[in-house]
């Protein structure tokens, strides 16, 4: 099956277009089909790091038995706001986003096709959270709120501020300048590495727990697991945290707090506040 799509105002790499224009397809199969010469712009094979510009014809073909069906299922929602275009959420802790080969229910998406039940949408993210973080998450409704959101994460133009709880006493704020990389064969397989891209992160103490800190953290980059890996890079994991070395009390605890971003229809600036997480341990 081909798909066609006119490229949106902004630079954005074939990649993370298609990634917001077929949500419902794999990444893997995204990635594994634009090497094999699927996707033309303008009638020219192109790869996944061409960068689009507005108005250019992006034509994709892939074998439909690639697409899964997402069921719709009525699970609870903390909704933060709802237009036409978006919804924006306060994902809880230990939520999916979106179903896997393994997990196919009780994600974000299964519960947005519950929520929409009787409508023709399906959610697209443009951002996505571990399972174990909570907090705010923006979902697109449409192809154009879709590419709209996708631009500004690619661009860094989104604001995201996180809180979590870290080890140990942290008593000013810091950069944190570490390029991250994957290590194939080892684990963790995201790890600060020298030859990695380059990762910037702020974090900023707002009070002591015990024998922890609660922390603000803003990833001026958008690194896998990037402010995982800072925080257990200068000796204060996030608690919980046990692939980075937290300890094991309860869950993760990360919470993406705030997100400012451009609204996809009108323009003006929006930011979705999910408040603080409840700290109960």
């Amino acid at each position: 099956m081909t798909y066609q799509f006119l490229a949106a105002a902004g630079r954005t790499s074939v990649k993370q277009f298609l990634f917001a224009a077929l949500p419902s397809f794999s990444r893997f199969a995204l990635r594994q089909a634009a090497a094999d010469g699927a996707c033309r712009v303008d009638g020219e094979v192109v790869p996944a790091s061409y960068r689009l510009r507005e108005g250019q014809l992006v034509e994709f073909t892939l074998a439909p038995e690639a697409q899964r069906t997402i069921l719709a299922e009525e699970l609870p929602l903390d909704i933060l706001y709802e237009d036409e275009a978006i919804i924006g959420l306060n994902k809880a802790p230990g939520m999916l986003v979106h179903p896997t080969s393994r997990e196919r229910s009780g994600t974000v998406a299964n519960a947005l096709l519950g929520h929409w039940k009787g409508e023709n949408r399906r959610p697209t993210f443009p951002h996505r959270l571990d399972r174990e973080t909570s907090g705010v998450l923006v979902v697109a409704k449409d192809a154009q709120a879709a590419t709209s959101l996708a631009i500004q994460f690619e661009q860094r133009k989104v604001q995201k501020e996180y809180v979590a709880l870290v080890a140990g006493a942290v008593t000013e704020a810091r950069e944190i300048d570490a390029p991250i990389s994957r290590v194939g064969g080892e684990e963790p397989p995201w790890q600060v590495r020298s030859e990695g891209k380059a990762s910037l992160s702020r974090l900023r103490p707002l009070g002591r727990q015990g024998d922890w800190t609660l922390v603000q953290l803003e990833p001026v980059t958008g690194r896998t697991n990037q402010l995982r890996i800072h925080c257990a890079w200068i000796g204060h994991p996030i608690v919980g945290d046990r692939l980075y070395g937290g300890s094991e009390e309860g869950r993760l605890w990360l919470h993406a707090r705030r997100l400012t971003f451009a609204h996809p229809r009108g323009g003006q600036t929006m930011t979705l506040d999910a408040g603080m997480m409840q700290i109960n341990y």
